[in-house]
């Protein structure tokens, strides 16, 4: 595992979480991109909500944020940098907001409409806000794994499935990634009467094959009801994979795809194409991560020092690359 403190302090959280209520982190269902570190950006943009806990690398690009986001007169966060802006240009669409810690000297940033702005804010306060989003996203990640499987997946081949027959609003399916998306795989979904479809994806080192499509059951109508959990991967190639639905990744290194139809949570990306605000929405009674309401002494104990780890692990990260 690349990063086995935070693996551990994400078991630690997910236990303390495993004895209270459930209820949705919702960070899915806010931001379009959420990285740990950096946004090493080629081309494409990011229609809704972006938070990038490392750089924006962009060097010599134009990189836009924000285009499917409301244009109203009360701006919103459109992206927030945590460290530097490294690109020729900055473009945040329909009057919203970038927020940025440490530099962005080497951008021109294009306020395209009115009442957005461009604030630096305190580096605390933003290191402060991208940990407390990935202690949701590992928790999340751990609590969809945690799910028993109702459906099926026969493949792969030209006519794979992801089958799921039962009555229940939820079907869960646990899948391994060489089968999942292998070479020249054409999958289906069947989803019955399930309204959210949780796809659990086993794999270390993850590489789409060529050739990959998803069709059936598939779609930008049925993306905001999918989340593809890739729970242990370090590194993912979606090759030229069009995704449909959310991709949490919260180990990975991330790279590739043709576009991605859903929020996309990773520890970064590196690449050229599009994020497609079709945010996961859970529905009701669709499984939501559960979050901590601490009562015990050892519960407070726990999650203090899961949540301590995982603050200390991307400083020092993030520190290291920044030297």
């Amino acid at each position: 595992m690349k990063y086995p403190i935070l693996k551990i302090a994400a078991l630690i959280f997910a236990g303390t979480c495993a004895m209270s209520t459930h209820a949705s982190s919702g960070s899915i269902g806010t931001y379009n991109l959420i990285l740990l570190e950096d946004y090493n950006f080629q081309g494409g943009d990011v229609e809704g909500k972006a938070l990038i806990g490392g750089n924006l690398n962009g060097s010599g690009q134009a990189v836009e944020f924000g285009s499917r986001l409301p244009d109203t007169d009360s701006a919103i966060d459109a992206v927030t940098i945590v460290g530097d802006i490294k690109a020729n240009h900055v473009t945040i669409q329909n009057g919203n907001n970038l927020v940025y810690g440490s530099n962005s000297s080497n951008a021109n940033v294009n306020l395209n409409g009115s009442g957005g702005s461009a604030t630096q804010a305190p580096q605390a306060v933003l290191d402060a806000e991208i940990d407390a989003v990935f202690a949701e996203i590992y928790n999340e990640s751990l609590y969809y794994n945690s799910l028993s499987a109702t459906g099926v997946f026969s493949g792969p081949g030209n006519q794979a499935e992801l089958l799921y027959t039962g009555t229940q609003s939820v079907a869960v399916f646990n899948v391994n990634a060489s089968d999942i998306f292998a070479q020249n795989n054409s999958l289906s979904l069947q989803q019955a009467s399930a309204s959210t479809v949780v796809i659990n994806v086993a794999g270390i080192d993850i590489t789409a094959g060529g050739g990959g499509n998803l069709n059936n059951g598939f779609s930008q109508q049925t993306a905001t009801n999918i989340v593809w959990n890739f729970f242990e991967a370090t590194d993912i190639d979606f090759n030229n994979l069009a995704m449909k639905g959310s991709v949490l990744a919260p180990y990975a290194n991330t790279t590739g795809g043709a576009s991605f139809d859903g929020a996309f949570a990773a520890v970064s990306y590196t690449g050229a194409r599009e994020f497609h605000n079709f945010l996961f929405d859970y529905e009701t009674p669709a499984p939501k991560p559960p979050t901590v309401l601490v009562s015990a002494p050892t519960s407070a104990a726990l999650f203090g020092l899961a949540f301590g780890l995982l603050i200390l692990t991307r400083r020092k990260k993030y520190q290291t690359k920044q030297a």
